[in-house]
């Protein structure tokens, strides 16, 4: 009974390590597939929460998701992040600097650390005791650069009531070449499927500042968790004036903006007959806002669901991502003969006749 308990556990923790790796290995980012790494890196140390921050090619904090955060503390973290970058504070940009281990700087952060804005306004509230940090550096043109910080969260009691060790700060390490790859540049995602309502803001067109806002829209801009727009609980009146800024956006422009959970679609248009208005030829601007999620996500989620060895996933994936069949050969580095034995399995469990078959059910 304990053997067979043991190598479920290695089993699954097997799944869950190629299901991180191939959400990685996507291309789209860490933004689009921050909540899906989250439960994975929860799953596989053992947490009560898990969040992730990226970062842009300067190594500047562009985004995060916290799995169980009151809106309360997002809106601090969003919108008054002085609070946290003075003496003995502890925040994502002092995480992120390359120096020191990468991994576990808060495993025994010191009497300070608990005095801190840090612990009694961010990790407090979100009922967080202890805390197990990993820097991701990806090497750039004058070196490393950090481009996110994952980080795992215990509170005193409920389930976990120990600090995490030495040994799940390895664990964690290990993830660190996966999260890596999801920095490499690909093409962007050419399956998207709308995901939820569309919003619409309208802005005034001499100064280009919101006017309203629909509730899809206040629930868009919620949840995209674009530093200086922290809106969790907040009506239209409380959109900034410099709304286009925060979001990268000029009028007559469009923008697919990486958010947990997909791509923020983005377009602002004039409100009046004309062509190519500029924005003092406009009355009033309107900006649509739409979810766009990649079909890559999902692809991933339903192969790590069916009942596949290791390299049976990464054949299915291939499928569902749109390769040929020809090219999953050089890329898994199977032979002919035996691609086609591990097809024939997939395509059983799958319950569809072929190859393209097998990508279109995958996609959705």
């Amino acid at each position: 009974m304990g053997k067979d308990l043991t190598l479920q556990t290695a089993a699954r923790r097997q799944l869950l390590w190629q299901e991180l790796d191939l959400l990685c290995r996507l291309g789209l980012g860490q933004a689009p597939v921050a909540a899906e790494i989250c439960a994975v890196l929860r799953a596989l140390v053992g947490a009560d929460a898990a969040a992730l921050f990226w970062l842009d090619e300067q190594g500047r904090p562009e985004g995060f998701h916290h799995e169980d955060s009151p809106a309360s503390v997002r809106n601090l973290f969003l919108n008054e992040f002085h609070l946290f970058t003075g003496p003995g504070e502890t925040n994502i940009h002092i995480l992120a600097r390359p120096e020191g281990p990468r991994v576990g700087r808060l495993l025994s952060p010191g009497a300070a650390y608990y005095r801190s804005n840090s612990h009694n306004l961010l990790m407090r509230p979100n009922g967080h005791h202890y805390t197990l940090d990993l820097r991701v550096e990806v090497q750039g043109p004058r070196g490393p650069v950090t481009r996110a910080v994952a980080a795992l969260f215990r509170a005193h009691s409920a389930g976990f009531c120990h600090g995490f060790s030495a040994a799940e700060a390895s664990l964690l390490d290990r993830a660190c070449a996966s999260l890596q790859r999801a920095f490499q540049p690909q093409a962007a995602p050419s399956h998207l499927s709308a995901h939820g309502a569309t919003g619409h803001v309208l802005l005034d067109g001499a100064r280009l500042r919101p006017l309203s806002a629909d509730a899809p829209a206040l629930q868009l801009l919620q949840a995209a968790h674009v530093p200086g727009l922290g809106l969790y609980g907040a009506g239209a009146a409380a959109l900034p004036a410099n709304l286009l800024a925060l979001l990268g956006l000029l009028p007559g422009q469009s923008r697919l903006l990486p958010v947990p959970r997909g791509l923020l679609a983005l377009h602002i248009s004039p409100l009046h007959a004309g062509t190519q208005p500029t924005a003092q030829d406009a009355a009033h601007w309107l900006l649509t806002l739409q979810l766009q999620r990649p079909r890559q996500i999902d692809v991933v989620r339903r192969v790590v669901e069916l009942p596949l060895t290791p390299l049976q996933r990464e054949i299915a994936v291939l499928a569902g991502l749109g390769h040929a069949r020809a090219d999953s050969l050089a890329l898994t580095g199977v032979s002919n003969a035996a691609l086609k034995k591990h097809l024939g399995a997939i395509l059983e469990v799958a319950n569809v006749g072929n190859w393209d078959e097998l990508g279109r059910s995958l996609r959705g």
